[in-house]
C-alpha cells in the first residue's frame, strides 16, 4: 500500500485539485475523498439521488467504481473528473 497523489476536478469546481489516495483505493473510493475534500467548501453538495462516476481527463467513459488505483495503471497526477451522473 502506498499513497499515491491525483488531480481531481469535481464537477462545479473551477480548476484541478490534488488529493493523494492509497494505490489499493477503489475509484469509488477516490471519489469519495476528493467529495470529503471539495464538496461544501468550494462546490455545493450534490442532491442525494446522484450518483457519482470519474472518468480520466478527455475520456468518454466511466472509470469502473471497483477499480483500484494500481489496477487502472495511473500515473502520479493523472487528471480525473468526478461528475454527477443521471
Amino acid at each position: 500500500m502506498a499513497q499515491f497523489p491525483l488531480a481531481v476536478n469535481v464537477q462545479g469546481d473551477y480548476g484541478y485539485k490534488v488529493i493523494v489516495v492509497e494505490d489499493d483505493n477503489t475509484i469509488e473510493e477516490v471519489i469519495q475523498v476528493a467529495v470529503d475534500q471539495i464538496v461544501g467548501v468550494l462546490v455545493a453538495p450534490f442532491p442525494d439521488d446522484v450518483t457519482l462516476r470519474a472518468r480520466v481527463h478527455g475520456a468518454k467513459q466511466p472509470l469502473d467504481n471497483n477499480l483500484t488505483v494500481s489496477a487502472a495503471g495511473f500515473i502520479q497526477m493523472e487528471a480525473l473528473q468526478i461528475y454527477a451522473e443521471g
